[in-house]
């Protein structure tokens, strides 16, 4: 698959779709002080990731999980971490750890540094609990609402050879190895692409 798992993934892939999740009409906050959020906005957040992932991925579509941290070297993916606890259900599944060089080279001033990363496969999307696991995508900047996920999770669809990454409550990027994967999320989804970037996925795809 010549996917490129590296943030920011709309950047680093050639097919590649950004989409809006949070919404300029709903404020985060439900007062000038910060102190208390607007649920509206999250929800939002929630319906559009959701509604973005089911065009995505198929019940009976196979998928692996990627999840990476930067490493100074001494820092690992434990079993203590959220993210064993996120997808607790899928523990049987086989787990690869790997050290990746090859990404964010200019974040690897050092011979130790890398990224870390585990991959579980074998697994099918109707095995997956996906609604806390994009909760806990959403509220990456928000840790406070609840726990997070510390580092960058890529849930790759083996059958269609696309990946999907939720980046933040802003947005979430699906990148494939070519524009055909892309075509159908493209045209039932066209009302979320993120219009910034919007004139490049258009030359893309229509």
């Amino acid at each position: 698959m010549n996917i490129q798992l590296e943030k920011p993934v709309f950047y680093c892939n050639k097919f590649v779709l950004r989409f809006k999740l949070g919404s300029d009409d709903v404020d985060i906050w439900l007062d000038d002080d910060r102190k208390n959020y607007n649920e509206e906005y999250f929800e939002i957040a929630m319906s559009r990731a959701l509604s973005i992932y089911d065009a995505a991925f198929k019940p009976s579509d196979k998928i692996k999980i990627c999840y990476q941290i930067f490493s100074d070297g001494r820092k690992k993916i434990r079993k203590s971490d959220y993210f064993f606890k996120l997808f607790e259900p899928l523990c049987g599944k086989a787990l690869e750890f790997s050290e990746h060089r090859d990404i964010y080279t200019e974040d690897l001033e050092y011979k130790k540094h890398c990224w870390k990363r585990v991959t579980i496969s074998g697994v099918s999307v109707s095995e997956l609990n996906i609604k806390p696991i994009i909760q806990a995508c959403i509220d990456y900047d928000f840790g406070d609402r609840g726990s997070t996920l510390a580092g960058q999770l890529f849930i790759i669809n083996c059958d269609k050879d696309l990946m999907f990454h939720l980046y933040d409550d802003r947005g979430l990027d699906v990148a494939a190895s070519s524009k055909w994967a892309l075509e159908d999320l493209y045209r039932t989804k066209n009302q979320l692409l993120l219009d910034y970037d919007k004139q490049y996925m258009d030359s893309l795809l229509k």
